[in-house]
């Protein structure tokens, strides 16, 4: 029996392109009124070639991409911005968009994993927060199961990879800093934004690996949480507290332990302040100067460090290019794309020795 045409999947093209179903009916020669019902499945019968052509065309997909029996799955728990900005809304529109990313980037994961082994060399336990006295209490917990020793982590990327996370870097919309995606038939994925200074990306990683142990469903309390747990494992309390004794907190102090802890200045400010290791009028006068200096949202380059560099994705689209041997036009079948959607999200490209080939891939 031949496959049937996902609806599912003509919605989350269209979203993808960011594109409303008028443009879309135009540009395939269409009634919008009959694209809607191809779109939300209300035709008689399944869509004519010619049409799923149209249509594919217009959307810049290969035809048989609306013929995966791929299921769609909804947003995680938590879009995550870091707690120390002003909070800014995601319009539905990108909210759309980046659903729809998520989903395609999961649908070629399955696929690409199929080849791989991933198995975890540290355990990633699910945590009780209250159990064990709070979100700071849960990363004390893992830095002594992970033995993480004191001091700084010197590349929390490498340590969640070890966990068996992946640790995915995206083009995302600028007030999403990082989102965690948990599902059945693959490794805890952690998405990250790639417009996010390396700073503030280690908290957002942080803070979605404190999602990934304490929260399984949605509370009020889950982001405050998970900002203590990425606060306290990134720069545990009584160090932080220590490095604060004697002399005046500066804005010039705070950098310096930045430069050794890899976390923001904003965010060891926020740490200082909420935990009382500063009074309120020394938390609010630094707040004021980071604010007048325009520090909140990105602080500047002098006193930034390099981004970590993630391993295990880099290592699955490595193996197969190098050891599977596979050509964009390999990734393309596989992934049901177009190669030029292969080179911008993975950033395959076309070698110079690939010649045109017929190859089964399975």
């Amino acid at each position: 029996m031949p496959p049937a045409f996902n609806t599912e999947l003509l919605l989350l093209a269209r979203q993808y392109r960011g594109l409303s179903q008028a443009e879309v009916a135009a540009s395939a020669g269409l009634d919008q009124g009959h694209y809607s019902r191809i779109e939300r499945g209300l035709l008689n019968s399944e869509p004519s070639p010619s049409t799923v052509g149209a249509v594919a065309k217009a959307l810049r997909f290969p035809p048989d991409f609306f013929f995966q029996n791929d299921e769609i799955s909804g947003l995680p728990l938590s879009v995550h911005d870091v707690a120390w900005r002003k909070r800014a809304s995601v319009l539905a529109t990108d909210m759309r968009r980046l659903h729809a990313e998520l989903n395609l980037r999961i649908m070629h994961l399955r696929r690409l994993i199929t080849s791989i082994d991933v198995t975890p060399q540290l355990a990633l336990p699910k945590v009780d927060v209250d159990e064990l006295g709070g979100a700071d209490k849960v990363a004390q917990f893992l830095r002594r199961t992970w033995m993480v020793p004191e001091g700084p982590i010197k590349n929390l990327t490498a340590l969640c990879e070890r966990a068996g996370i992946l640790v995915i870097v995206c083009d995302f919309v600028e007030n999403v800093d990082g989102l965690t995606m948990r599902l059945r038939d693959t490794p805890p994925i952690i998405f990250l934004n790639s417009k996010a200074p390396a700073d503030r990306r280690r908290h957002s990683l942080a803070h979605e690996l404190g999602h990934l142990l304490m929260h399984s469903v949605p509370t009020e309390e889950m982001e405050s949480e998970a900002d203590l747990f990425a606060g306290e494992f990134l720069v545990p309390a009584t160090q932080l507290r220590s490095d604060l004794i004697g002399g005046k907190v500066t804005l010039e102090r705070l950098v310096q332990l930045k430069r050794y802890w890899r976390v923001s200045v904003a965010s060891l400010l926020f740490r200082a302040g909420s935990a009382r290791m500063i009074t309120e009028n020394q938390t609010s006068y630094l707040w004021r100067q980071l604010s007048a200096r325009g520090w909140r949202k990105t602080e500047p380059a002098e006193t930034q460090f390099a981004p970590e560099p993630t391993r295990l994705w880099e290592h699955i689209i490595d193996l197969h290019k190098n050891e599977l041997k596979y050509s964009i036009s390999d990734f393309a079948k596989m992934l049901v794309l177009e190669e030029e959607e292969v080179a911008s999200l993975y950033g395959i490209h076309r070698d110079k020795q690939d010649r045109p080939q017929l190859r089964v891939i399975k």
